[in-house]
């Protein structure tokens, strides 16, 4: 059964992956570029309290004038102090697609997920094949 469950959460996890590497493409192929300022930076915990994982708030302004939020996917916020600016790219029409313009912040949406959930999958190909 956790065998499983693995597979099926490393599925679902590399699928993320893939989803947000075809983004990342799409951005930066046909993606709107824009000024993004950080206005704050948001605390989460992990599910059972353990760990402390901070994330920038960027606000920018589309093509039409209208003021956006949103949340960058990876944590660590070294390179994006609260006041400071943040190359944003989201899709036209769609601010709801916007993502932080920095190299390694796209690296590591797409490379955290297909990792974990490659490492998922190996688990339970091994735990299926009797390696428990």
């Amino acid at each position: 059964m956790w065998s499983t469950l693995l597979l099926l959460a490393g599925l679902a996890v590399v699928g993320a992956g893939i989803y947000e590497a075809v983004l990342q493409r799409r951005l930066r192929r046909a993606g709107t570029r824009a000024d993004g300022l950080v206005v704050r930076h948001h605390r989460s915990t992990g599910t059972r309290g353990e760990g402390v994982a901070f994330t920038a708030v960027v606000e920018f302004t589309d093509a039409q004038g209208r003021s956006h939020q949103f949340r960058a996917r990876t944590s660590g916020v070294e390179r994006l102090p609260v006041g400071g600016r943040a190359p944003v790219r989201y899709l036209p029409g769609t601010p709801g697609t916007a993502r932080v313009d920095l190299t390694g912040k796209r690296v590591e949406s797409i490379v955290l997920p297909l990792g974990a959930g490659g490492l998922f999958i190996a688990v339970a190909i091994w735990m299926l094949l009797g390696g428990r």
